[in-house]
Parts: structure tokens; sequence; C-alpha cells
């Protein structure tokens, strides 16, 4: 069983103490999972009563949480409990001993213990890469680094749980697979790529279940530019290390190349959501949605522009009962120049979550003329919603000619995920939806303010800040 962090994602019921001192200790279950017999426990009403026997793993949750609890004479009561059964059955206690090893490291490098110094958080990132290390390597000690590469906010922390990740990674736990895994590496790096895909395929059909071998080759296959084939060595990466970040990136990179941006920026996000630190796949992932959303939008706000030139009636798109959004338009008089303040309010109403993608707006002149204003709702612009919460905003503009109406829409990205690890095909359900702002017109009488309102107006908004237009010949 994998481990289960201490202290972060609680004890499993079947394993919570249930007493406190003077009290029978809580019932488990044996290593078929069926009650036993065991010794007598404490009495109540004046009769022994029976408690189970338990395997060495359900004793030693048990005891962390007494001790947690500083319930010391529990504690003392388990642990002659576990020496017995670990002196019973000696396989199952090297593994008990093991996975408390890999919880107090996991507990150390997180700092979650106090007062934990950062000497001792890189100790026992280092702790947990040797227990994950082939050939006795330790599927909870790399689900350990995965932790601590999501959860540690220390920057050294962070860079060196990555680095670990990846020297794990290159040890397959032969020492033949090895040398010739280093040649690979060499004639890869001396441009030989045609040789050091023979050298990875070596290694490959020494170790099939050896992921950094097909890893290695995609990377030589795409420096090749034979990026159909890396794809498929990618593949079988994800197969054997569905986490595998480098080959999550790599394997984005692959359809980048090919011209597939919106697979690309899929397989991106997804190496994102498992390794957050890498700044240039955050680079490469905002460019890529930064095109799709204009590409998106670009012939919606042409026929936006186009109706309010002609002065059709609006077409709004059938919104998404995901998200509801709505914006008012108030004209400040006080001011020397035409200046309008706006107020926008998000709602994300169901669904799994949704983030913002973009934003445009479509002005039109008291003179008839009209023109768009849009951008990419990243940095401080960023909106990411789940179900029953909302976000609010507030802009001005400021003009050298009045208003005559205004309309606008919110692209959005929903949080669609397959929940399959490596199917990217699943992922395309990731789609992008407008949520329309509805026409504004007549812009000035009722909705004229003075600039000493704003500060009221602004309460429970996020002033984005103020743009100044000006109008060319």
């Amino acid at each position: 069983a994998a481990v289960e962090r201490p202290g972060r994602r609680g004890l499993s019921n079947r394993w919570r103490l249930r007493s406190r001192r003077g009290q029978q200790v809580a019932r488990g279950a044996d290593a078929t999972g069926r009650e036993g017999e065991g010794h007598t426990g404490s009495v109540q009403g004046g009769q022994p009563r029976r408690r189970v026997a338990r395997d060495p793993e359900s004793l030693r949750w048990n005891l962390e949480l007494a001790l947690r609890e500083e319930d010391f004479e529990t504690a003392a009561l388990l642990r002659d409990e576990l020496a017995a059964a670990d002196f019973g059955r000696p396989a199952l206690a090297l593994e008990g001993l093991l996975r408390d090893r890999v919880r107090c490291a996991i507990d150390a490098a997180l700092g979650s213990a106090a007062r934990t110094s950062p000497a001792a958080q890189l100790e026992a990132v280092r702790l947990l890469q040797a227990l994950a290390t082939p050939p006795a390597a330790s599927r909870d000690a790399e689900d350990g680094l995965f932790w601590v590469l999501k959860d540690a906010t220390e920057d050294e922390v962070l860079e060196v749980a990555e680095a670990a990740l990846w020297s794990c990674w290159l040890h397959s736990g032969d020492e033949a697979v090895d040398v010739t895994m280093q040649q690979g590496l060499k004639l890869m790096g001396a441009g030989e790529l045609a040789k050091a895909v023979q050298a990875f395929t070596e290694v490959i059909t020494r170790a099939p279940t050896y992921a950094e071998g097909w890893n290695k080759r995609a990377t030589a296959l795409f420096l090749a530019e034979r990026f159909d084939e890396s794809i498929e060595d990618c593949n079988r990466v994800l197969e054997l290390k569905p986490r595998h970040f480098g080959c999550l990136s790599g394997l984005g990179i692959c359809h980048l190349r090919k011209g597939d941006e919106r697979s690309a920026a899929l397989w991106l996000r997804r190496a994102l959501e498992v390794n957050p630190r890498s700044d240039d796949t955050k680079r490469i992932v905002a460019d890529l949605e930064a095109r799709s959303a204009f590409l998106l939008l670009r012939p919606r706000i042409n026929e936006v522009l186009g109706e309010l030139r002609t002065g059709s009636p609006s077409r709004l798109p059938q919104a998404e009962e995901q998200v509801r959004a709505s914006w008012e338009a108030f004209h400040v008089e006080d001011l020397d120049k035409s200046t309008y303040y706006f107020r926008v309010s998000v709602e994300c109403l169901s669904g799994p979550g949704v983030a913002g993608a973009a934003r445009y707006y479509a002005l039109q002149y008291a003179g008839g003329s009209v023109f768009p204003l849009s951008r990419v709702t990243q940095g401080p612009a960023a909106i990411s919603l789940a179900p029953g919460e909302s976000y609010h905003y507030s802009f001005m503009l400021t003009l050298t000619e009045e208003l005559r109406a205004a309309q606008g829409g919110l692209l959005f990205r929903s949080h669609r995920h397959s929940g399959r690890d490596g199917d990217c095909e699943d992922d395309l359900q990731d789609a992008f939806f407008e949520a329309p702002l509805e026409r504004l017109e007549e812009l000035h009488g009722p909705s004229a303010v003075r600039e000493a309102d704003l500060g009221r107006l602004n309460e429970g908004f996020r002033f984005m800040g103020r743009l100044e237009i000006q109008v060319e010949d």
C-alpha cells in the first residue's frame, strides 16, 4: 500500500484510535482484512474484552496517532504489541520500517515539524532520493518526492527535489544497462543522433520497463526531427511513469513542432500540474493560450463591431450555464476628457471550475466609429474560479470622444479533465467558451457619476487601472 502522508491527508478510519487512557485500544484488522483473536484489552463491566490481532502497519499508524495526541499510556501498549507483531512477521516489519522512514522524511522535507532547519529539509529530500533509487527503489519514496515538489515552498528544496527525481529515473538498477545509457547520452550530446538512438534501443531491449531508456530515445528522435516516433516513445514512458514531467513537457514540444498547438498546450499544462516550477513551460503555455484565445475571439470581435457599426440588434452567443457575467458603465462627469468607469462581475455557477483566457470590449464613439480592445487574462488580470466563486473587477477608459455604446465578452477555459493519465484525446474536452457582456447604451444621463463617487462604487471590486485612448486622424 502507498504511504499516506502524515499530518497532511489524515489517517484512514481503519487505523484511527478510538480510545483514550483506561479504554480499549481501537480494533483493527489483520493482514487478510479479517478480525482475529488476540490478548485481552481493558476491563469493562468486570469482564475483560478481547483485542483483535493487527498487522504491523496498522499498529504503526495507531502508535503515531497516539504520540501526536500525547496518549503515552496507549503508545506504550502499542509499542509492546508492535514488537510482538514484528517478531512474528520480519518481512512485513521491514516494509513497515521503510514506510516509517519515508513518512518521517516527507514531514521533514516539507518542514512540517516545528523548527525544522533548511539543512534538515534538504537532507530529508536526499534520503527520499536514496530510497527511491533502483535497484531497491521504494515507490513510496518517489511519491514523497512528488509531494515535496508540489507542496514545498522553499526554492532550494524544490530545486533539490526536482533534481532528485531526475537522478532516480536515470538509474536502472542494472550496471550494464547504466553503462550503455551513459554511452547513449554522450553520443546524443555530441550530435551523433543515429548512434544515440541505437544505444538507447539497446537499453530498451535489455530493460523494457526502464522508463528513462524510452524517454532518452524519445529525446534523440526529437532532436533528429522524427517527431511521430518520439511521440510513440513518450507514450511508452507515460505508461510506466505517468508523472514524468520531463516526458510530458517533451510531448508538448513534439506536438508544437508538428504545428498542433492545441495538443501542445494540453500536454504542457499537464506537465505544470506535476511540476509547477518550470518557468519555461509556463511561458510557452502562456504564449500558446494567448494565440488560441485571439484566434477564437477574432471572428466574434468582428461580428460585434459590425453590429455596432450598422446599429443592428446584438446577437449574443448561447451562454454557458457554467458562468454568468454582467457589467455596468458610468460616465465620470467632472473630469476634463470623456472618462468612463466600468464594473464587471463574473460568477461560476457549476461545473469543474474555469480559468479566464481573454476578454474583449467593442466600443462605439458618439460619431459612429467603432474600435475594439482586447487582452489576455494572465498575471494580475487572471481569473480562476471554482463553482460558487465570483470575481469582480473594474477599470477606467479616458477618450477624446464620448461613447455611444459598448459590448464585450469574456473567454474562459473549462477545467474538464478526463482523469486518465497519458490520454490527451479525452482532455480535448478542455474547451473554450464565451461569457457575453450585453450591450450598454445611453452611457450618459442616469449613469453619470462624479469622481468623488468612484471610491464608493469600487467597494468589492478589483481596480485594474486606467487606460487613455487617443483618436488618430
